[in-house]
């Protein structure tokens, strides 16, 4: 009988832990791309410093949760979504809204993924 008081507490942990993990890359994802898209606002009314201060604030805010998210994410989905950053810091030099707003829409859209792809699904556990 202990073994499965065992085992059971064990699959209960997995899954708090599953949940937490899940709540956590939401909220990280969704704080980057509120920040991301308000870079992008910023560059559409030619404000190019504050749309670059916001990517940077970005940048900083994926660097300092490196150490959680390089335990849980695939290193190919970081590398990605740094270059992601640094592209939009480039088209954000260039002065070149339409760049800058693809760009955008390319960060949210990999923090979306990634979201996606750390959510709890029924097909993931069966």
């Amino acid at each position: 009988m202990k073994k499965e008081i065992f085992a059971a507490a064990l699959l209960a942990a997995i899954l708090a832990l599953s949940l937490w993990n899940t709540h956590e890359i939401k909220s990280i994802c969704g704080e980057l791309a509120d920040i991301v898209e308000a870079s992008g606002r910023a560059a559409g009314e030619g404000d190019w410093a504050a749309s670059l201060q916001r990517v940077e604030e970005a940048l900083s805010l994926w660097r300092s949760r490196e150490g959680y998210t390089h335990a849980v994410l695939r290193h190919a989905d970081i590398e990605t979504l740094s270059d992601d950053f640094y592209e939009l810091m480039e088209h954000i030099g260039t002065h070149d809204p339409g760049a800058v707003q693809s760009a955008v829409r390319l960060v949210t859209e990999h923090l979306r993924e990634i979201v996606e792809m750390e959510s709890i699904k029924l097909g993931s556990i069966f």
